[in-house]
């Protein structure tokens, strides 16, 4: 006995499943004893032209009953009935297929009117949702090259719908509908109020094609419950289990004020809650914090270790003059301030180079702007408070850097950055993407 099989793609009445109403083959071959991993399975072609075939039945299936239902139409113009005139040729693109289908035409005999007749007037968009969703998760994480090569290595073939242009059009109007969905979002009532909340505010500096601009700068807002923070038994490094984030590169500030408000309201913010905002300290960062400020029980204004640790380290001294300003790192680390300036205050009386004095001045201006915002790190790292941003670093790192400064000559304008800033800090912000990627879709442009 020779073993084959067939897939049949089937037609049937709900009422009467037994009684098949159109019948077709799409698949049909032997059954062969396997001798590799190579022909175990039916093959990556085989695989696609399944689904081609089911896409295409399906999709032939829905237009016939599409055309029953507007048999009844009428013009909306001089309100006879609509004709049938004919079909019209339309394409359809899905994850892994496309199609060339025939979409019925009516016609006004009165005054002319044409109803629309393709897959793209009738429906909004001539690709599927699916499809969309994935071009703005791979444009969002990629240069729009590589998720072009992406999705033609897992399409098996060179689709157009796929092109570099065509990624970057569907990212740029999916970012662009997510924020005016953030505009008109009310679901944020129901989010139940929690005792307290750490909130990182932090910018990244881009390469712009702004002309006599060097660069622009990137705003990002992390926010979660200290409950989020989790230990990862295989790292020493804690991770976040929950978080919203928030990012915007506009011009208009009040973008990504309104964007940190709405994440820390998704995350419980309410007229109780303290929140524990950390920032590097320069002034644009603490305007988005001074805008929740109004809208929480109260607040610690943090200027973020982390960041103050890295100023330290990064200016650049003799070996003499850097040890000296390493040891004003331990009156800080304190909140010590004033002996911290006044050691400052006596290097610049040390240091003799003009390049020098100006280094450690720019650091007593940073360390005094931000006085009242430098605490004692060391008693809130004994009793287990968050005193630096680390956490919330990565998040930063991915929102920004790694989509933006993967390469040298990456140039961004705000317009096109910006919508992608939207679909990563969705995809980093727990719930967000997988609620509202469909809405998103269905009103792109």
């Amino acid at each position: 006995m020779k073993k084959c099989y067939r897939v049949i793609f089937q037609i049937y009445d709900k009422s009467n499943p037994k009684k098949a109403l159109k019948e077709t083959c799409i698949l049909e071959s032997d059954i062969t004893s396997p001798t590799n991993c190579l022909d175990f399975s039916i093959g990556m072609s085989q695989q696609m032209n399944l689904i081609q075939q089911v896409q295409d039945n399906v999709l032939n299936e829905k237009l016939i009953v599409l055309a029953e239902a507007n048999e009844e139409n009428t013009c909306p113009h001089c309100e006879k009935k609509l004709n049938k005139f004919g079909k019209q040729k339309s394409m359809f693109h899905d994850v892994f297929t496309d199609h060339n289908v025939l979409c019925q035409r009516y016609k006004c005999t009165g005054c002319g009117f044409e109803a629309p007749s393709t897959v793209g007037q009738i429906l909004g968009n001539s690709q599927s949702g699916e499809l969309q969703k994935i071009q703005s998760e791979l444009g969002a994480t990629h240069t729009y090259r590589e998720s072009e090569q992406l999705l033609q290595m897992f399409s098996g073939t060179d689709r157009y719908i796929n092109n570099h242009d065509r990624i970057k059009h569907v990212s740029e109007s999916v970012g662009t509908a997510l924020i005016e969905i953030s505009k008109l979002e009310k679901e944020i009532a129901q989010i139940i109020e929690v005792k307290e909340l750490i909130l990182n505010v932090d910018g990244g500096h881009i390469k712009t094609t702004e002309d006599g601009v060097r660069s622009m700068e990137a705003m990002t807002s992390v926010i979660y419950s200290p409950d989020a923070i989790k230990a990862n038994k295989k790292d020493t490094r804690n991770y976040l289990t929950s978080k919203n984030c928030a990012a915007s590169v506009s011009d208009d500030a009040n973008e990504i004020i309104c964007g940190t408000i709405l994440a820390a309201l998704k995350q419980g913010l309410g007229k109780s809650t303290h929140v524990t905002a950390l920032c590097d300290g320069a002034k644009n960062c603490w305007n988005i914090v001074e805008a929740i400020k109004p809208l929480c029980g109260s607040m610690t204004s943090i200027l973020d270790w982390f960041h103050l640790a890295m100023k330290i380290e990064n200016i650049s001294l003799p070996e003499k003059l850097k040890e000296k300003l390493m040891k004003v790192k331990w009156y800080l680390w304190r909140g010590d301030v004033d002996n911290a300036l006044a050691r400052l205050r006596q290097l610049v009386e040390e240091a003799k180079n003009e390049k020098h004095i100006d280094k450690i001045n720019k650091f007593c201006t940073y360390i005094t702007n931000n006085k009242d915002k430098i605490v004692n790190y060391l008693e809130r790292q004994s009793d287990g408070l968050v005193f630096t941003s680390n956490l919330a670093e990565s998040t930063v790192e991915s929102l920004i850097n790694l989509r933006c400064k993967g390469q040298q000559h990456m140039r961004w304008s705000r317009e096109g950055l910006n919508p992608l800033l939207q679909i990563r800090a969705a995809m980093h912000s727990k719930g967000e993407w997988e609620d509202k990627w469909r809405m998103a879709i269905l009103n792109a442009a």
